[in-house]
């Protein structure tokens, strides 16, 4: 679709020696792999995952360089000082914007040796293999807590999502919970919304295969999957439009 062929065995083989020897030398002499293959790869990825949502009426898109993430890793604040994410990923949002709330985020690295195990999803995921997530990976207070006042305005909605989420074999991930209920919402404390109000997040994902990543079918994998995902996309959507 939309001229996305799959990605090669050479562009995760290089991933993989990435893995291997992360360091400026090893990238430098290998990154021709990573120009002509995975970059272009992961853009026409993009480009025609944009096109399959559109035509499942989800309004989420990206634009094939700016939605990409830097392979470069941001190393100022972390004890982690290897130059290189192992992975590719970008993602779609409902403004085309590569961090709008509410979002639809690709994963692709290797499938680790053995297979893939339960996923979880990490601040900086990596060695899970790849995936697909759709929901709300929120940094501003000021968002986290416009989904919280959803919650307690329609909590009825909120268990709708919950059960079709279930429904289509999808459950949440942890969601970063904080310790206390945060302020403002004490007293839920105890009440049936007290789980989902301490999350930060609200995110499900699907691990994709090794096969789904070589397959020009991985945008339509990606939009079926973020297609059950729909009540929840909608419900935050309406919380965060509210404010």
């Amino acid at each position: 679709m939309g001229g996305f062929s799959g990605f090669t065995p050479e562009g995760l083989a290089f991933l993989t020696g990435l893995a291997a020897h992360n360091d400026r030398d090893w990238f430098t002499a290998n990154r021709f792999v990573y120009d002509e293959q995975l970059k272009p790869g992961l853009a026409a990825l993009i480009a025609a995952t944009s096109e399959a949502m559109a035509a499942r009426g989800l309004p989420l898109a990206g634009d094939p360089k700016s939605s990409q993430f830097r392979i470069h890793r941001d190393t100022r604040f972390s004890r982690d000082k290897r130059p290189y994410k192992t992975h590719v990923s970008g993602t779609l949002t409902r403004d085309g914007q590569r961090m709008s709330p509410g979002m639809v985020y690709i994963h692709i690295e290797p499938e680790p040796t053995g297979g893939i195990g339960p996923l979880a999803l990490p601040d900086e995921p990596h060695g899970h293999g790849p995936f697909v997530a759709a929901g709300f990976y929120l940094d501003e207070r000021a968002d986290i807590d416009a989904i919280r006042a959803g919650l307690v305005r329609d909590p009825a909605g909120w268990v709708r999502v919950e059960t079709a989420l279930a429904a289509a074999g999808l459950r949440l991930d942890p969601g970063a919970p904080v310790k206390r209920m945060p302020k403002g919402f004490e007293d839920q404390a105890g009440g049936p919304l007290e789980a989902a109000i301490k999350r930060t997040r609200w995110i499900v994902s699907r691990p994709l295969t090794q096969a789904e990543v070589l397959s020009p079918d991985l945008p339509d994998v990606i939009a079926d999957f973020t297609a059950r995902t729909r009540p929840l996309l909608a419900f935050g959507w309406a919380a965060l439009d509210r404010t």
